[in-house]
């Protein structure tokens, strides 16, 4: 009888699978950023802050600076995007590995291998790393557009005597516009909210809302004024997508999907797309292998110091020993995901809310951070200084990302299979078990890297709650490559490239 019941009330049962991730969300970032708005907020300090000539100068430079980097990524990714879209040959998967891993990368191990070739911090370094860690975000989102816009078209416009400009400018642009501008506004925001990119390559001048929002709450108590201007970041990301919106418009419908041509049937310029890869390539490879190589030499010395360091010493500069702040990391990945990905899998599973999943991706680390140390400061929520809180506010910002991940491998579940296996006598938990979990294994598998991986790199909100005991390593790598000294600096570059190889290998297992 009773399982009869809980067939005929389906809707009763996704509403009970809902409230642990809508808990769980309220909790630990709808309550936190509410908390410090409504506490700290306010508009005589928001007025204070437009006001100030020096605030002014760093939301300006937030914006040129993510304004500049959103460019330089659209002119390096969309041509890579174009030619691995539609074209194929010998190596074209390892290209697009290797364009698309430093995403996955902590943003600290990006900048930390902008630095070893540069060896300097400014703008030029920053606009650098910003192109190497969104990448991604462009081939991700423009390429599987790009793929389906009809060849024919384009050989049609051709055949009539228009050049590839105006090819592209009348088939090809209203056909991929509106990703290109979606692609363009995620870059944006990522650039205007950088952090942990800021905090090595920017130097001392050099200073975005997202670190004048840790240095006014954190260094200097100033939790009004990081209110405010947390306040003022989520008005410019606002504004700016709003304004991505209005750009927007609807495709044109003769997409359709077109398989990548062999090089060898291009007409003309058939090495074109090759070079163009090859060029994207090496601008966001340089770095990671420049981190490695830095790690290992020093003043022109072959040297594995660094690395005996990490294994067996201590790290210069720091009160914690390396061991420690490794097994931190992978700890604390491993409690994300285990938190993560079961909440993921009930949100797409049910009929939840999707805006309030989405929250982390358009709301900072950093204005997160503040309602954090607001909120779970005192009892009985001094949840701050607690060791396994750390893992859950990673397992907060990585839900929007596994939730995407996991929603694709749910949906393509014939409903017909659940329908048999009801149909056979088998119950709700019987069906899921035997049924969906193991066509939905290998997402989960990637899903479980994927978390793993966005918690081993996460910096801006991990900014906020670390100690002494709870380092990690994106942390540690800040901090050492924020210091003076050889040894300090080379064992910065030498955690940087443990990080590479490890986010790498959990990434390859997922």
């Amino acid at each position: 009888m009773a399982e009869l019941m809980e067939r005929h009330h389906p809707v009763s049962k996704t509403k009970t699978l809902l409230i642990a991730p809508v808990v769980f969300m309220s909790v630990f970032f709808v309550a936190p950023v509410t908390n410090s708005i409504l506490r700290y907020f306010r508009f005589s300090e928001f007025g204070n802050v437009l006001g100030n000539h020096s605030l002014r100068g760093v939301a300006w430079f937030s914006m040129w600076q993510a304004l500049i980097s959103t460019l330089f990524t659209l002119v390096i990714a969309l041509p890579a995007t174009w030619a691995l879209s539609r074209f194929t040959f010998p190596g074209v998967r390892l290209v697009r590995g290797v364009l698309t891993a430093p995403f996955v990368l902590p943003a600290v191990v990006v900048a930390a291998g902008v630095l070893a070739i540069t060896d300097s911090r400014g703008v030029v370094p920053v606009i650098w790393a910003h192109v190497v860690f969104n990448m991604s975000v462009i081939l991700r989102i423009v390429g599987p557009r790009w793929a389906m816009v009809n060849l024919r078209l384009e050989h049609a416009a051709a055949t009539l005597g228009a050049r590839p400009s105006r090819t592209f400018s009348l088939v090809v642009w209203p056909q991929i516009s509106d990703a290109v501008i979606s692609a363009a506004t995620l870059v944006f925001i990522f650039c205007f909210t950088s952090f942990g990119v800021i905090a090595i390559l920017g130097g001392v001048s050099r200073r975005t809302l997202e670190s004048e929002i840790f240095t006014q709450a954190v260094r200097l108590g100033n939790t009004e004024t990081a209110t405010a201007l947390a306040v003022l970041q989520a008005v410019i990301i606002c504004t700016v997508i709003f304004i991505a919106r209005q750009s927007s418009r609807p495709n044109s419908t003769s997409l359709h999907v077109s398989a990548p041509q062999p090089l060898r049937t291009k007409p003309r310029h058939r090495n074109t797309p090759l070079l163009i890869s090859v060029t994207a390539v090496v601008i966001v490879a340089s770095p990671l292998l420049a981190t490695i190589y830095r790690s290992l030499v020093v003043n022109n010395q072959f040297s594995f110091s660094a690395w005996r360091t990490i294994f067996s010493g201590s790290l210069p500069a720091l009160s914690v020993s390396p061991q420690l702040v490794i097994t931190t990391s992978l700890v604390f990945a491993i409690i994300a995901a285990c938190i993560c990905v079961p909440l993921a899998l009930l949100v797409v599973t049910t009929s939840a809310p999707r805006a309030l999943f989405s929250l982390p991706l358009a709301i900072s680390a950093a204005t997160l951070g503040i309602g954090l140390i607001i909120t779970f400061n005192t009892s009985p929520y001094a949840w701050r200084s607690e060791r396994w809180f750390i893992p859950v506010i990673h397992a907060v910002i990585a839900l929007p990302l596994v939730i995407r991940a996991l929603e694709p491998a749910v949906r393509a579940i014939p409903t017909s299979f659940r329908n048999a296996s009801a149909t056979l006598g088998a119950s709700p938990i019987a069906t899921w078990r035997h049924v969906e979990l193991p066509l939905l294994k290998p997402a989960l598998l990637r899903a479980t890297g994927l978390s793993m991986a966005i918690s081993l790199g996460e910096f801006g909100a991990t900014s906020f709650l670390s100690r002494s005991g709870s380092t990690t390593l994106p942390i540690a790598i800040a901090q050492l490559l924020g210091r003076p000294g050889v040894a300090t600096q080379q064992a910065g570059f030498a955690l940087a490239a443990l990080m590479v190889l490890v986010t790498v290998g959990v990434m390859s297992r997922a």
